[in-house]
């Protein structure tokens, strides 16, 4: 990681001017591809790369306010875990959160999001944990195919998780939690890139309704640790 980080400090600023909206197009439509509709989640998780760090152009966006920042990501899916650090385009640390197999501990808070609600960096640790595991539905979800996705529905007491596919390839596009009617989380997979050792995802956008924040955050570079 400290390779990545040489230099980049210099070019934040430019990067995250672009950051502003959601740069991603959306996905192609969900179409018939050589693997089975029932094979695709399983066929999706195995094509991605088990562990990566990125360097990411991020805005925060809530309560009306919109914080840019630059990210340093760390992520091993095997065992569970992920570290993000983020600094304003000054070098200033906004907040540094690692997971460990679905515990997030926040390690720093900038007191200009700490006051806004103390639990705030914890939900977005709790966003991360989600939008970076659990790839695929567990067992006994169920499918059905859409004009535009092919999606499984996982059910419990609470509400719903819906995991939808898009693309000829059948990558994951959203992953979406239902309480009731209400959508109380939702992750957006808007790009993805081939690594050494598989596909990374590299660009998304993660809403939590609860809390009111979005969190758009795009790779600008990417490698195996």
């Amino acid at each position: 990681m400290r390779k990545m980080l040489t230099g980049l400090l210099a070019l934040a600023a430019l990067w995250l001017s672009g950051c502003a909206t959601a740069p991603f197009p959306r996905p192609e439509p969900y179409a018939a591809t050589a693997v089975a509709p029932d094979e695709v989640p399983v066929a999706f998780a195995e094509r991605l790369a088990p562990r990566y760090e990125q360097v990411q152009a991020l805005v925060f966006r809530f309560y009306l306010r919109e914080i840019a920042a630059l990210g340093y990501l760390s992520v091993d899916v095997p065992a569970r875990t992920f570290a993000m650090a983020s600094l304003n385009p000054v070098g200033i640390k906004l907040f540094e959160l690692v997971g460990t197999n679905g515990t997030v501990a926040a390690r720093f808070v900038a007191p200009e999001i700490e006051k806004h609600g103390g639990e705030l960096a914890q939900a977005a640790g709790a966003d991360l944990m989600r939008a970076y595991f659990d790839w695929r539905p567990p067992a006994g979800a169920t499918g059905r195919q859409t004009r535009n996705r092919l999606i499984f529905t996982a059910a419990d007491a609470a509400g719903r998780t819906e995991y939808r596919y898009a693309g000829n390839d059948g990558f994951l596009a959203e992953k979406i939690r239902y309480e009731g009617r209400r959508v109380l989380w939702k992750v957006e997979y808007r790009d993805y890139r081939r690594g050494a050792d598989g596909w990374i995802p590299t660009g998304l956008v993660i809403h939590n309704r609860r809390y009111g924040y979005r969190l758009v955050a795009k790779a600008k570079e990417s490698e195996a640790p």
